[in-house]
């Protein structure tokens, strides 16, 4: 008689993976984070192909087509065109382009400075150094933030970077404040002071255990703050600071279509409904995101 014996393949979990899974089921059982998602995808899409996907490129610049002026939105022109007969649409897809451009340049330079920021107050907690990181933060999170950025692009130049530049200037107190705030929660865990009492030091647990923790709220906070840069960079380009004519922009073209108002209605409300789609967007995802890692981090 021969025994049989049995062997099941027994599959490795991988914890990471089976995170993201759960992540991704919660995230796609929300139809409005959903939604959010797609139209993100599709912005950054647009923006990154608009030079392909808009019928008349050419009307970024300087194009005049005295024909074609003031024409309806139609087949021919899907949102029109202005006075000088340029595409509007054109112009909505690669004014677009330089909207995502200045919010990603924004989050690149505020974002790492501001979490150092509130890192290293952190870290120094209780002595000279926290006291100053802390004191100007609270200064500058005073400033409403179109102001110092208006303030910072006059200063030294209206060019998209500048203006950039500007705002970034204004936006890095708000990610020292809530890194700081994350990093003296985490500080009063019990493992995190088990882990103090075994002699590693403060900067290897900061870097170790508390950074990743707090990247969840951190990603969160920049995909709804997307929305905000936009609609700062956007009233900017409303009182000609950042992307300067020829050169599209949806807060120029909103501002030079309110003096056609109501009649040639095409020329403002059509970027308009760009931006309000786009802030729609980052703002559905950033609640799908909070609501996901929220759950994952209890």
């Amino acid at each position: 008689m021969v025994n049989t014996v049995n062997i099941q393949t027994v599959k490795k979990v991988n914890p990471r993976a089976e995170a993201m899974k759960k992540a991704w089921y919660k995230f796609s059982r929300n139809p409005l984070s959903v939604l959010g998602l797609v139209v993100v995808v599709g912005v950054i899409f647009v923006a990154v192909f608009a030079t392909v996907l808009a019928p008349h490129p050419e009307d970024a610049g300087l194009s005049i087509h005295m024909t074609e002026t003031f024409q309806a939105p139609g087949l021919a022109h899907l949102a029109g065109t202005d006075e000088y007969g340029r595409d509007v649409f054109s112009r909505i897809l690669i004014g677009l382009r330089y909207s995502l451009a200045i919010g990603l340049l924004v989050l690149a330079i505020s974002v790492p400075f501001g979490v150092l920021m509130g890192l290293l107050a952190g870290y120094y907690k209780g002595r000279l150094i926290e006291a100053i990181i802390m004191r100007f933060t609270e200064l500058f999170m005073s400033i409403p933030p179109l102001i110092l950025a208006m303030v910072i692009c006059t200063m030294f130049s209206s060019k998209y970077i500048f203006a950039a530049i500007g705002i970034a200037v204004a936006w890095w107190p708000w990610y020292t404040r809530i890194t700081y705030n994350l990093v003296t929660s985490l500080s009063n865990e019990l493992y995190i002071v088990y882990t103090q009492l075994s002699g590693v030091k403060m900067m290897k647990i900061i870097i170790q255990e508390m950074l990743p923790n707090i990247m969840s709220p951190i990603l969160t906070k920049m995909s709804l703050d997307m929305g905000s840069i936009i609609i700062t960079a956007s009233s900017m380009s409303f009182v000609g600071l950042g992307v300067q004519p020829p050169t599209p922009s949806l807060g120029e073209m909103i501002s030079s279509g309110i003096k056609y108002l109501p009649n040639i209605w095409w020329l403002t409300i059509m970027p308009a409904l760009m931006v309000v789609l786009v802030v729609l967007g980052f703002n559905l995802l950033g609640d799908g995101l909070s609501d996901v890692l929220s759950v994952e981090e209890k």
